[in-house]
């Protein structure tokens, strides 16, 4: 965790903006406390952006599945289809 005090902050801005891009956020501190914090653009518009949902993000990650060579639907059917059932009994 990178941080800096408010009055270091202000006198290398311009610096610690590069380090944003590149790093992580940075902690600004106020007679050693935490008051602030500083990040990049990027990280502040995934920690913003809307929230789809469970379904949403179960269907994202069934397609990146899907792109990464996993069995398609089809292919996960016609094995179900031709594989035996199990014998099962209740009976011990």
């Amino acid at each position: 965790m990178k941080t800096s005090t408010i009055a270091e902050a202000k006198n290398k801005l311009s610096q610690l903006i590069y380090q944003l891009e590149s790093d992580e956020p940075i902690h600004l501190t106020r007679h050693g406390k935490p008051v602030a914090v500083m990040l990049s653009e990027a990280n502040y518009q995934k920690l913003t952006q809307q929230n789809n949902g469970l379904y949403q993000a179960i269907q994202h990650w069934r397609e990146q599945l899907n792109s990464d060579g996993a069995l398609t639907e089809t292919e996960l059917n016609s094995l179900r289809a031709s594989s035996q059932a199990r014998a099962f009994s209740w009976d011990e």
